[in-house]
């Protein structure tokens, strides 16, 4: 079977300063796309890029962009130099957690998680379709969790966002299949972040970031035929 080559191609990360985004803008470099990491942190995120592009080829490009906000992320799009402006690959990852009770869950809370973790996907995805529509190609991959098919004690609204993300994604798939989009879903469980230094130091039971790195490079690389339901990562 021959994998689909992504070679030259743009990928834009959420959430890539650090974490799984970043593991992932990381492998999708080592693929030789070019990497946009996107960020409300553009300090930790030109970090990022500034150790990417140590091979020379200037391939990473560091973005701020506030994915709960319509004219932050409209602008920052608007801001990508042009070798980065044409988007093949989305990666929603962006996301956050909080640790109440939804008795207890103060309402700005609930709209800080909802507002990061399904609003932002809604935006980003929004802004950058109109291109992969005309162009008729793309990929949108949204990092989802288990979360979206389990209930967790004091983690309602997050519970609450990634099974809104898996519904959002299951029907724009519906719309966008015309276009040659595709949209997948990762859904791992616990994973390790930041990644540790030592193999030694992996904790019994959870996922490290380069799982998610294997699983995104996997789901991009399949031939056009393959077209792949959700996946779901736990550890052992």
């Amino acid at each position: 079977m021959n994998s689909k080559s992504r070679q030259g191609q743009t990928a834009l990360i959420t959430g890539g300063g650090s974490g799984i985004g970043l593991a992932i803008a990381q492998r999708l470099h080592g693929m030789g796309m070019r990497v946009v990491i996107a960020s409300r942190r553009l300090d930790l995120l030109t970090k990022a890029a500034e150790r990417l592009n140590q091979d020379g080829r200037d391939h990473a490009f560091a973005l701020a962009m506030d994915v709960r906000d319509r004219q932050s992320v409209v602008s920052a799009l608007a801001e990508l130099p042009m070798d980065f402006a044409d988007v093949d690959v989305l990666v929603n990852n962006a996301g956050l957690g909080v640790e109440h009770t939804l008795a207890d869950c103060p309402e700005e809370e609930w709209d800080r998680v909802i507002n990061t973790t399904l609003k932002g996907p809604f935006l980003v995805t929004q802004a950058l379709l109109p291109q992969m529509q005309k162009r008729g190609d793309g990929f949108i991959l949204n990092i989802a969790s288990q979360a979206a098919k389990h209930g967790y004690a004091k983690a309602g609204p997050y519970c609450a966002a990634k099974f809104g993300l898996m519904g959002f994604a299951k029907a724009l798939q519906e719309e966008v299949r015309p276009f040659g989009i595709r949209v997948h879903n990762l859904m791992p469980a616990l994973v390790q972040v930041p990644a540790p230094d030592r193999d030694t130091d992996q904790l019994s039971g959870w996922l490290q970031t380069e799982d998610l790195a294997d699983a995104a490079e996997y789901v991009l690389t399949r031939p056009e035929r393959v077209f792949l339901e959700d996946i779901g990562l736990m550890g052992q």
